[in-house]
């Protein structure tokens, strides 16, 4: 039935078929080694004329975690989950599916254990929806590749790492990209932006990234610029950036049908668009009105796509973000009738009637796509639907291989599958200015780290229905900590920049995300440490079984937002020793006969210095935190780097570092620098400045040692450091660097 292969220590390729190469992994298969085997470890399997299913008998107490970017809870017990790219607006917490298809699951019970389908069409999995100890996988195909990571003593982090080997590591932005971004749909010209930049800049709120949605081109024809609301973009770029800004221009695939257009020939001309199952252009309307979508399953159209990007690149934009790449229909020219029979009876009976037809996104749209592949075979999309964003996205980065080769780039992709978190990030789509996507966004920060989607982020503030001070606020303090912080909102909803709520609101949102950049160094530095060492970057508190609104940001500092309405305060749980790094155990001591468990230094944060400063034991608090605070807090033998802010990231050189240390044996940290902008860290181009901090007595021992690559000095001439012991008090020594 199947056929077997070991691929890594924990990991073994279960076969079934000829499945498609997707590109998911990257480890080659080889294919003498793939042995014939009757079952497959930890399911139980049947095969009929509709497919495969996959089963495994839950116990009470599995916690079932990983699926990236869905809805619900952390732990993914109690619900069924669709993994088909879609386009849908409207998060609410029924809905089975949203932009991406990470089909990559972890059982954490008395035996851990995980798997990842590579399999690039619909998949569906319910754990514990329709029988509550049932993990149930579903494909209508019978050619797919299963990995199974498995083993005695496996851990969370080593299935982890074990996928990250086997589908690649994470991607790495450009510096700049962990500063604070700015967007909306719209800024429609260059005066709008120009003065948008302007307010950053005199109000002294930091701001490294301005986005431009669709209103920026010629009647909603991609790689196109409006000529009247840009007049010279290549000198307006460069103003920019030289204040400090990059702009992010969205590209989408739908190419307008349009005589003249050259895109639009091109793409006819050489067979670059898809086609339907007569042999025609396939046509569907989306923002340009009716579109031909580009094939990018075929590599041709990708080299011709990315060389689109030209004329942006060589103005100087250094970064893109692709949207609508489900592929987003909104109705195709067979449903145009019922279309505006529907919009009639929307506007005569009201938005909510029951009986009003969804157009958008209709199933039977897609099944009527072809592609070709690189053969020149027929390929039905929805055999590999979950692929089109991953292959646009591809086909981008052709571009900036030719025309910025060596350079860090930056590209958010909406759609994306595994193997995307290779060359991109993505943001979750079009959220709601709610509570509820506040919450949200926590756990798929946790869930997108888990399937290697490091770089990642929500629309800060919500992107459509209005936000308000304290939701903004809230909102812009977990953005602190997001690794992509994107403020976006839509059209027709209350303008989200910061000053647009009250002069108190804005001093909080600025001091929150003046944190943001002092924090830096620290974010930096974990960032690449966690990509070198394929752990998540945002990880959650594996071991407080429950807990699914506090995370890890790094290995030393944990975050408890908040993420209600009226809440001046929260509970917290504060995670005993199982949750210390291996490397940091010095902590764990034997104290009147009993384990000593770890404490955490509880830093009540309302702006980039260190201040209201309490220790606490493991356990369950109730921590209070007004309007402006935020409820950080630094573990036991653990360092955090700050720098002072700037206005934009490179805009001065980090000489100086304040290190705050919550130590009672022993801790490290290695500050880690880079250029920033290039790929040569991959060949050892990067420094650290390695800190070790060790208690003796009631005095500290302070150990410095840098690792300098000549390329790459370290520009940090002093170090203040601020200590805290066990009774909160604080030493604080300067060193030079």
């Amino acid at each position: 039935m199947f056929k077997q292969s070991a691929i890594l220590k924990f990991t073994t390729l279960y076969r079934l078929g000829r499945p498609l190469t997707t590109g998911m992994t990257i480890l080659p298969v080889d294919e003498d080694a793939l042995g014939p085997i009757d079952a497959i470890t930890r399911f139980d399997c049947s095969i009929d004329e509709n497919g495969l299913t996959l089963t495994h008998t839950l116990l009470p107490h599995d916690r079932v975690f990983g699926l990236g970017q869905t809805l619900g809870a952390f732990n993914k017990r109690g619900k069924v989950y669709r993994l088909y790219a879609t386009d849908d607006p409207v998060h609410t917490p029924d809905k089975d599916c949203l932009y991406g298809s990470h089909p990559f699951l972890i059982v954490e019970g008395a035996e851990t254990f995980g798997v990842f389908l590579d399999y690039p069409a619909e998949i569906i999995i319910d754990i514990g929806f329709t029988q509550d100890d049932l993990l149930r996988i579903r494909i209508t195909n019978v050619d797919v590749d299963i990995y199974v990571f498995d083993g005695l003593g496996i851990t969370v982090k080593d299935i982890v790492r074990e996928f990250l080997t086997l589908t690649g590591s994470p991607y790495v932005p450009p510096k700049w990209a962990f500063g604070y971004h700015q967007s909306r749909w719209s800024y429609p010209d260059e005066k709008s932006i120009t003065e948008l930049g302007k307010m950053f800049r005199q109000k002294g709120f930091p701001c490294d990234a301005i986005y431009m949605d669709i209103d920026y081109m010629d009647n909603y024809k991609v790689f196109t610029i409006s000529e009247e609301r840009f007049v010279d973009f290549e000198r307006f770029v460069v103003s920019m950036k030289r204040d400090g800004f990059r702009l992010v221009p969205i590209i989408d695939p739908a190419v307008k049908v349009e005589r003249g257009y050259g895109v639009c020939r091109e793409g006819m001309e050489d067979g670059y668009f898809c086609r339907d199952t007569d042999g025609d252009l396939f046509v569907a309307a989306v923002w340009p009105g009716f579109a031909y979508l580009p094939d990018f399953h075929n590599r041709k159209t990708r080299k011709w796509w990315g060389g689109l990007h030209k004329r942006f690149i060589e103005a100087g934009i250094e970064g893109f973000w692709n949207d609508m790449n489900e592929p987003s229909i909104f109705y195709t020219p067979q449903a145009v009738n019922e279309f505006y029979d529907t919009v009639q009876y929307m506007k005569h009976n009201g938005f909510d009637k029951e009986g009003v037809i969804p157009m958008s996104n209709r199933p039977e749209y897609f099944q009527d796509i072809v592609h070709t592949d690189d053969a020149g075979n027929p390929v039905p999309h929805n055999s590999i639907h979950n692929l089109y964003g991953f292959n646009m996205a591809q086909a981008t980065i052709e571009g900036f291989n030719e025309y910025m080769p060596g350079q860090r780039y930056f590209l958010l992709s909406r759609s994306s599958c595994t193997g995307t978190h290779r060359i991109a990030g993505i943001w979750t789509g079009d959220n709601m200015s709610w509570w509820e996507h506040l919450l949200s966004h926590i756990r798929m920060l946790m869930s997108l780290n888990i399937a290697g989607f490091f770089y990642c982020g929500a629309d800060i503030g919500g992107f459509g229905c209005n936000t308000y001070a304290e939701l903004m606020i809230r909102w812009m303090q977990l953005g602190v900590f997001s690794p992509l912080c994107r403020n976006h909102s839509a059209m027709g909803t209350r303008y989200q920049e910061p000053w647009g709520f009250g002069h108190g609101a804005f001093e909080l949102m600025r001091e929150a995300i003046r944190l943001r950049y002092a924090l830096l160094p620290y974010t930096y530095s974990e960032y690449m440490r966690c990509v070198r060492r394929l752990e998540p970057f945002i990880s959650p508190l594996f071991d407080a079984k429950d807990v699914e609104d506090q995370f890890m940001y790094g290995d030393s500092i944990m975050v408890a937002p908040i993420y209600q309405p009226n809440a001046r305060g929260r509970y917290v749980t504060l995670p005993s020793t199982k949750s210390v790094p291996e490397q940091k155990t010095g902590s764990i001591l034997e104290q009147n006969g009993r384990q000593k468990r770890t404490r955490w230094l509880l830093w009540r944060c309302s702006r980039y210095d260190v201040r209201n400063v309490e220790v606490y034991e493991a356990g369950v608090y109730y921590m209070g935190a007004e309007l402006g605070e935020m409820l950080i807090f630094i573990m036991e033998n653990s360092l955090v780097t700050l720098t002072h802010p700037v206005e934009y990231i490179g805009q001065a050189a980090c000489r100086s570092l304040t290190v705050i240390g919550f130590v009672t044996d022993k801790a490290t940290f290695s500050h880690y620098e880079d250029d920033g902008s290039t790929f040569k860290y991959k060949e050892g181009c990067f420094s650290t400045l390695d800190i070790v901090i060790e208690r003796d007595g009631d005095d500290y021992d302070i150990m410095l040692s840098r690792n300098e690559h000549e390329d790459v000095p370290i520009a940090i001439t002093e170090l203040l450091f601020e200590i805290y012991d066990e009774s909160g008090h604080k030493a604080c020594r300067r060193v030079a660097a």
